[in-house]
């Protein structure tokens, strides 16, 4: 079954930056922009923009642990120890976060580890551009064409939710080459917590270009029960996709707006995105 909607869903960069973004979306701002409205009536219809974000981790990539390993190695260089994490469940935690809840039973605290952060950044970073280039990091199915189609898609931005540092999310897509794609990003650097990032990549869409986009017209895909939930907290579309290390039974539990069990089947994606 490749994708399935609404109340059946139970069954069911460097990024580009400021100035990507505003020639991205330039457009759109026109007074004139119309597309074709699907209605029966086939009259056209002023465009509503779309945002969609994508997570990375079991979204549109999988590291197999170069991620988990290049953060336990600048952890234990930054702080002489890695606490809990190697027993810490990374799935859909941002890196902060991570680091929290590793370090804190080692009597870190907050600002212990806010005080190092940009060391252990650096530390991080350079294991794991080593770690990426010696791992059999995979791009998952599909990716490469959704991406590309939706690059191309007027009335569409692509942006990155994700709990990565902003250099992590960077050094993890140049692998495939798809920071191209996207015009900007919510990171790890932006908010500690997930839930926190749908409102912040709001505000920076319109902050930067004056646009209003409300959360039923952003869409948040993602592999985790974190991502249909962090959909859920702002109102936003969750589609959810089986490629991450959750059965598609516990991902159909919290009921996403859409299901897929990959990224493959591009048109009916882009036609949830849409819709």
């Amino acid at each position: 079954m490749h994708g399935v909607t609404g109340e059946d869903a139970r069954q069911i960069p460097e990024t580009g930056g400021h100035h990507a973004l505003q020639n991205r979306l330039a457009v759109f701002r026109h007074p004139d922009y119309m597309v074709l409205n699907k209605s029966r009536d086939n009259r056209h219809r002023r465009c509503e923009i779309k945002a969609v974000l994508f997570d990375i981790d079991g979204t549109l990539v999988k590291c197999f642990g170069a991620g988990k390993k290049s953060l336990i190695q600048a952890c234990r260089e930054t702080f002489g120890t890695v606490g809990k994490m190697n027993y810490v469940d990374f799935q859909g935690k941002t890196d902060p976060l991570i680091l929290r809840e590793s370090l804190g039973i080692m009597g870190f605290k907050e600002d212990d580890i806010s005080r190092n952060i940009e060391a252990l950044k650096r530390r991080y970073f350079h294991h794991l551009s080593i770690n990426m280039r010696d791992s059999s990091s995979v791009m998952l199915p599909g990716v490469r064409g959704l991406l590309d189609k939706l690059s191309g898609m007027e009335g569409v931005v692509l942006g990155l939710l994700t709990g990565n540092f902003r250099e992590s999310a960077r050094i993890k897509l140049d692998r495939f080459d798809l920071n191209r794609n996207f015009s900007f990003g919510v990171f790890g650097d932006d908010a500690a917590h997930r839930n926190d990032m749908p409102i912040i990549a709001r505000t920076m869409i319109k902050n930067d270009l004056g646009i209003d986009i409300p959360f039923r017209n952003i869409v948040i895909v993602g592999d985790t029960v974190y991502d249909i939930e962090c959909a859920k907290s702002a109102g936003a579309i969750s589609i959810s996709v089986g490629t991450g290390l959750l059965d598609r039974e516990i991902l159909l539990s919290h009921k996403p707006d859409y299901f897929f069990d990959d990224l493959s089947d591009v048109d009916r994606i882009i036609e949830a995105i849409l819709e």
